[in-house]
């Protein structure tokens, strides 16, 4: 009796520290940003979320993904947001150089 609570305790405690040190799921938006560069449309299809993506965007520009997307001036996204467009938005003209998707 004894040694069945040890084993269900270290089977419980082992479950436990391996959820705990798991690494972090990585999360994506659903959905599709297109936006119109120099060489024609482009399209990211379920970008990750919280990273930057370099874009070269120079004309209209469409959020039809399901997070927020931060749009920048420069293609690291440092500094201020220059534009956010919310899920199922669009922008007609855009000259952005980075953008990246939050919930």
């Amino acid at each position: 009796m004894k040694r069945n609570v040890l084993l269900r305790t270290g089977a419980f405690v082992g479950a436990a520290v391996l959820a705990l040190t798991a690494p972090a799921t990585a999360f994506a938006a659903t959905g599709t940003f297109w936006y119109l560069s120099p060489h024609g449309v482009v399209r990211l299809t379920d970008p990750s979320d919280n990273v930057c993506h370099a874009i070269d965007a120079q004309g209209p520009l469409a959020n039809e993904t399901d997070r927020h997307a931060e749009l920048y001036p420069n293609p690291d996204c440092e500094g201020p947001v220059n534009v956010t467009l919310n899920p199922g938005e669009y922008e007609p003209r855009s000259a952005a150089r980075g953008v990246r998707f939050v919930p």
